[in-house]
């Protein structure tokens, strides 16, 4: 490509989204993206909406309110020059979609396109009445494309929107460069990463852990994870079910979770629901194998048999009966570990991602630019 067609179709974006100290998927994906080729290829500006105190996702309270306005603000502020605005929301429930729309509106105000990207793997189970479909489709209305991460999801948002709004992109990690999976460990060690919420499946992990002890079936169990969006109480639930067998490791920062993937031997996620969990990803990237509920686009990303194994929600035995082969066959976490990290660099890797972002943005015209032309043609 020639430099006057780089620079034509050079972008400056201002992505919005919560990023460090928060942990979780959104943070990681905006993390990914800013340090991938899409930053090469159009000019990246971060808004990090992150707020320090006491979680209150998806409540509606008055420090969430005063939070979104004042984001809202700073969207309008930062936009100024901006070619597109990148919005990255769970999109449910309702609070959180009532916020993005303002943002979303303060994007449109400075004559921005807008592009809202939806990580919630909760979606097609909110959007169930319709009242909420009709909210969605209204809060909506200033976006100029809705980017689903996961199939259910783009499914549920194009029978609400406008046809031609809503696209599918998967999520991706980085590849190359990471560290792989040091080898094996006796007892060998279960990793899951994820936050710290019943939701998250962590008290089925901790109940299979159990009947695989019952069974003689020796392993560490490590959490890997921190407070979650809804708040303290669900970090406590999952707390009152230790019994003292699963190893807590708190947070990390993103530069070291290659490093944890790596010293594990199988990786769980037994989510309730997900979108396109990246720790799955991660997880193979790392070369392990990897044992997961059958929600969102997993059993997309984990090949059942090939890559590891997925099993239905809320069913401990099942998890442990996935688990225990992996846990007594070193042989088979190779393969399947190996067999994982293909799989990614193939069809997940955060250079296919950022290619498609890119893409998406190219077919993007500003606001104000087609003010212009169509005053033009007048």
């Amino acid at each position: 490509m020639s430099s006057s067609r780089q620079n034509a179709s050079r972008k400056t974006v201002l992505m919005v989204g919560k990023g460090a100290p928060d942990r979780g998927g959104i943070p990681t994906f905006l993390d990914t993206l800013l340090g991938s080729r899409l930053a090469l290829d159009h000019d990246l500006r971060f808004l990090n909406v992150a707020h320090a105190g006491t979680p209150e996702g998806g409540h509606v309270t008055w420090g969430n309110l005063r939070r979104t306005v004042q984001d809202a603000v700073s969207v309008w502020r930062r936009a100024r020059g901006c070619d597109i605005v990148h919005i990255h929301s769970a999109l449910a429930p309702a609070v959180t979609v009532l916020r993005a729309a303002l943002l979303a509106a303060a994007g449109r105000a400075r004559g921005c396109s807008v592009v809202v990207h939806a990580h919630g793997g909760n979606i097609q189970f909110w959007l169930t009445t319709p009242l909420r479909r009709f909210l969605l489709r209204l809060a909506m209305v200033p976006a100029s494309r809705v980017v689903a991460v996961w199939t259910a999801g783009e499914r549920a948002l194009r029978q609400v929107l406008p046809e031609g709004r809503v696209l599918l992109i998967d999520n991706g990690v980085p590849v190359e460069g990471r560290p792989q999976r040091e080898g094996d460990h006796e007892p060998p060690r279960v990793l899951y990463v994820g936050l710290l919420t019943p939701r998250k499946g962590v008290l089925d992990l901790l109940e299979a852990s159990r009947l695989l002890r019952d069974r003689g079936v020796d392993h560490e169990t490590w959490l890997l994870g921190g407070t979650p969006d809804e708040g303290p109480a669900a970090e406590a639930e999952v707390r009152a079910g230790l019994d003292g067998s699963a190893r807590l490791l708190g947070t990390r920062t993103p530069e070291e979770m290659p490093a944890e993937f790596a010293a594990a031997d199988v990786f769980c996620l037994p989510s309730w629901w997900e979108a396109m969990p990246l720790s799955v990803l991660e997880a193979m990237a790392a070369g392990l194998p990897v044992v997961a509920t059958d929600v969102g686009d997993v059993a997309r990303s984990v090949a059942d048999g090939v890559t590891g194994r997925v099993v239905p929600v809320q069913s401990p035995k099942e998890l442990a009966d996935a688990l225990e082969p992996l846990l007594t066959d070193p042989e088979l976490r190779r393969r399947m570990g190996e067999a994982g990290r293909e799989r990614v660099v193939e069809m997940f890797s955060s250079e296919v991602t950022a290619a498609n972002v890119s893409a998406l943005y190219d077919q993007l015209v500003p606001a104000a630019r087609r003010r212009g032309r169509a005053g033009g043609a007048r």
